[in-house]
């Protein structure tokens, strides 16, 4: 028997969300402007930004690829900054498929605050860090008057089982 939830659903759960967002996102291109205060970011943009970096920087110390210059990514364009969050999956999906368990227990070095961690707590951290931030990000378009169209609890997604 498994222990609960298995990273690729809740990697689905998590493509879901952000393809719901960046449709949200086409109808509503001004909320990207707002001001937001989460993250260290001034706008809406640069929090969404953010969830991207942290998912693709996991993504590739996870799957031991060199780290790209983040500050460099464009993302000006909706697009160009789904990209970020749609590549992140794409190397966290490419991982999982070839991973034997020994190796989501193999301990790394974060490259930052000198500390290390498993790829198995790497992974669930980046996950763990999209929902938190997606929520403030819902919160406070919300506060704005500008809710979305969808329930964002993974029990009520597409997500099986």
């Amino acid at each position: 028997m498994e222990d609960g939830i298995r990273f690729t659903e809740f990697l689905a759960y998590t493509e879901q969300e952000n393809h719901r967002w960046k449709e949200w996102f086409r109808e509503h291109p001004h909320a990207l402007a707002l001001p937001c205060d989460i993250a260290g970011g001034p706008t809406v943009r640069e929090l969404v930004f953010h969830i991207f970096v942290t998912d693709l920087y996991f993504a590739h110390r996870i799957s031991g690829h060199e780290l790209p210059d983040f500050k460099a990514l464009p993302h000006a364009t909706l697009d160009e900054l789904f990209a970020i969050g749609e590549e992140a999956a794409g190397r966290f999906h490419k991982f999982m498929e070839i991973a034997f368990p020994k190796d989501w227990d193999e301990i790394l070095t974060l490259g930052f605050a000198n500390r290390t961690a498993s790829r198995r707590k790497m992974m669930a951290q980046a996950l763990l860090h999209g929902v938190h931030h997606r929520a403030q990000l819902a919160a406070v378009l919300r506060q704005q008057g500008l809710k979305q169209g969808w329930v964002h609890d993974f029990i009520l997604s597409d997500v099986t089982p």
